[in-house]
Order: structure tokens, then sequence, then C-alpha cells
């Protein structure tokens, strides 16, 4: 089924409150050419920056709020009962959204259409503070999670097709982000969603951290029009807490020159794959003093190609302390147990390579140094 017409079957787009989950720890990347600075891994978004040539004014971010609850209704919900669910007891903030499930380049994927200056309060923080991205979709660009621009076939600057069977449009990959709204993979602006077909105005996304969820809904449903779903939302368990419940060890060791807790992270052109592994290894095991990926004229093959990371365990071409060793070796292991979930072809540490072909741990030969033997960092090639 593509978009839901007013008046006809409900967006798809709640499931049952379960389903939907509010993301926690969000790592972002800005994208670009190699020499346009050192972004923190925090700093947000990959963004296409020919996207937006002459974006439309978005008012600054000055406040935040948690999503706590999401609405979708058949059709535009009437503005009276918008107004008495904002005026409910224990309700801090609302912005009405055009939620739908679509198709966006061949995939049926959870989409909304949002006002940017609105709903940029409502995202995760990395999401919300960065100006460029909410420009990006101001300006009629389409911003999709990283999971669904991993495997590349939503790459930034792609122009793709988007709608329902209906009406539909083309519109630009202008971002990687994520929106802090589980089922919800892609966001564009309200004017390009009625471009799109979307119905209008036909959900909220609503804050009320001090308030008994369960409750406000039953209120809710009764001030909104019969029919219109409630979804309560959920923090998910943590990247780092699954890992822990799968067995990974706690960090016993630090990476060497560490200051502060994001990590640089050093020529962001990379392939979707290495870019969702670079998050995750950052997100669990970091900060580390620098991430560097790509670059082209020391590297033609992995690191020119955008298919590899050195993750550092010390700079300045110093040997690692045993806390930054033993580190190393958990980031390896690490890299290694999860290989093929995360698309890797080798790894190299310490003087010995590990490829997924099998084999097990080899020793290289000697190359010269520390750096050029892997002894104060962690390379992570994926297969693209």
């Amino acid at each position: 089924m593509g978009l839901t017409a007013r008046g006809r079957k409900p967006p798809a787009i709640v499931a049952a409150a379960v389903a939907l989950t509010l993301a926690a720890d969000v790592t972002v990347l800005l994208t670009g050419q190699v020499g346009e600075g050192t972004p923190q891994a925090e700093d947000l978004v990959s963004v296409d920056r020919g996207s937006a040539p002459r974006a439309p004014a978005v008012a600054p971010l000055t406040r935040r709020y948690t999503p706590n609850l999401l609405v979708a209704g058949t059709s535009s919900l009437p503005p009276r009962a918008v107004e008495r669910a904002k005026g409910l007891k224990g309700v801090a903030g609302v912005t009405v959204v055009d939620a739908a499930r679509a198709r966006v380049g061949g995939r049926r994927m959870g989409l909304l259409g949002v006002d940017p200056s609105k709903f940029r309060a409502f995202a995760p923080e990395a999401t919300a503070e960065s100006d460029q991205l909410w420009q990006t979709i101001a300006s009629g660009g389409l911003a999709v999670s990283f999971e669904q621009g991993r495997d590349g076939a939503l790459a930034l600057g792609a122009v793709v097709p988007a709608g329902s069977s209906e009406r539909s449009g083309r519109v630009r990959v202008g971002a990687y982000a994520s929106m802090g709204i589980g089922d919800i993979d892609a966001v564009v602006s309200r004017k390009q969603a009625r471009a799109l077909g979307m119905p209008d105005g036909n959900g909220l996304v609503i804050s009320a951290p001090k308030t008994d969820t369960g409750k406000l809904a039953a209120r809710l449903r009764k001030v909104l029009p019969r029919g219109t779903k409630v979804a309560t939302l959920t923090p998910p368990r943590t990247p780092a807490r699954t890992a822990e419940r799968k067995g990974r060890p706690r960090l016993t060791g630090r990476p060497d020159g560490v200051t502060g807790e994001s990590t640089p992270i050093t020529g962001n052109r990379m392939t979707p794959t290495m870019r969702a592994l670079v998050l995750e290894i950052a997100r669990l095991f970091g900060p580390f003093p620098v991430i560097g990926c790509y670059r082209s004229t020391a590297d033609p093959q992995d690191h020119g190609d955008g298919r590899a990371c050195d993750f550092m365990e010390s700079t300045g071409g110093r040997r690692p302390s045993a806390g930054a060793l033993r580190h190393g070796d958990q980031v390896a292991r690490y890299a290694v147990e999860n290989a093929r979930r995360l698309g890797i072809s080798y790894v190299i540490w310490k003087q010995h390579i590990w490829n997924v072909r099998g084999g097990g741990w080899r020793l290289m030969r000697d190359r010269g140094s520390l750096t050029q033997n892997h002894y104060d960092h962690i390379h992570i090639s994926v297969l693209r």
C-alpha cells in the first residue's frame, strides 16, 4: 500500500506502542572533502552540501522536548482537537506532522512531513542543533536514517521517486540523521509532503515527560477523532548495554591522548558500510584521540575508496600505554566477532592481520615503524 489518501485507511506508520522507540545515543558525521576541518563525532549529520543552495530561513533552536507520544489519524486532525490536546495537563510541547507509510526510492518506510522550525525541538540533541540539516529539509531535501542509507541505495545527493501510487514525485536525499522516533525512516518538509501526496496534518508528536503516558494517551483519545492512533515512545536499550548483554567484556582500557567526550574524525568521505561501522565503534568504544578515514594521495585503495578507517590508540608515533593496548585488543576482537554483520573484509592490529576469508590472525612483515606495523591504531577495512 502507498500513502493513505484522506478519509481512507489510516497510515500504517503508527504501530503498537512497543514497536515505536525513542533513539538514545545519536552519533553523526559531517561529509565533505579532506581538508574541510576535523568534525566531532556528535557534530551531526551527513549533509549533501549541494542539495540546498538557497535554504529558507529556519528558526533557531531555543529549547528541546523529549517526544513521548506519536499520534496519527486517518485524515487531517481538526484544529480544535489539536488545541485541546495541547491544553491537556502534563503536555509540555506539541508539533503537528504529516504521517504515512510511503515508497521512497523503491522502499516502503515511515515518512513524516514536518515544519523544520518546530520539529527540530523534538529531535535528538545532535540532530536538533544542526542548522544545516533543517535548512536542507526546508529547501525540499529528504533526510533519511543512517540505516536506510547504509547500503548506498539512498546515497547523498541522489534524486529518488517518493510518494504513493496515486500521487508521487521525486526528492533529493539531502541528509542522513536520526529523528529519534522508531518506525520513522525519513523526514521532509510539510511543503514537500504536499507535493508527494501525504496526508495533511494527520499526526502529532507530543512531549509530556512528567506525565503518565498511558493515562495521557487515554485522555487524548477522548479529544481526538475516533480511530486516531496514539502510541507511546519508549527509550530503547543503548547499543553499549546491548553489547554488554551479548557478552562484550567491560572496557578495561582507554586510548592515550583523549580529551573531552567526542572523537575527531578526519576524511569523512566514506561508503555507507564504513560510515555505519565508524558510528558503532565510536559509540561503543570511544572516544578515540582520532579516527582517520578517507585519504586519496596516500592510499589509492581502501582509504582512497572510503572503505577503511584507522582507530588510533595513541598519537604522535608514541607506543600506546598498557591500558590503550588492552583497549585496542577489545576493539579488534569486537570487529572480528562482528565482521560479517558489519561488512568487514580485514582487520590489522599489532603487526597481525585477520581476514574474513579465514585463516585467523597472521603475522605481517616488519614495515619499519610503530605506525606502519599498526601498534598505535587498529585498521579496519570493509568489503564495500
